[in-house]
């Protein structure tokens, strides 16, 4: 029998934090409003799925602050599946870019960032 995933989720989005929470039956989901909580999660114990909703990274750092985010689970992480959240649907190939690559891009809207996070774990 296969452990339940483990879904960390870098937001500030309580509403898809919530959302999340009540579509992911059958995984164990943590949420963290910035990158040094996410990052001592990682290193106390690797998940299967992370998400980095753009609009968490600091504002001063825009969209160059996922380069670092992704590159430290990346080498912490390197089994988990990683996606990103952009800010706006019209930045897409941006966050994409600076995500790097490997990076699943899940879309902006509420429901279709659930349902893509949902899919990703395997809890569809």
């Amino acid at each position: 029998m296969a452990a339940d995933p483990i879904v960390y989720c870098l937001t500030r989005d309580r509403e898809l934090a919530a959302a999340t929470e009540e579509r992911l039956a059958g995984a164990i989901a943590f949420f963290f409003n910035d990158a040094a909580r996410l990052h001592q999660a990682v290193t106390l114990r690797p998940p299967s799925l992370v998400v980095v909703d753009a609009s968490a990274v600091r504002a001063e750092y825009g969209d160059a602050g996922l380069g670092p985010v992704f590159a430290f689970l990346r080498s912490r992480a390197p089994s988990a599946t990683l996606a990103v959240r952009p800010a706006t649907s019209e930045v897409q190939h941006l966050v994409a870019a600076e995500a790097g690559p490997g990076v699943e891009v899940v879309p902006h809207d509420l429901e279709g960032c659930v349902a893509a996070i949902a899919t990703a774990c395997g809890c569809a």
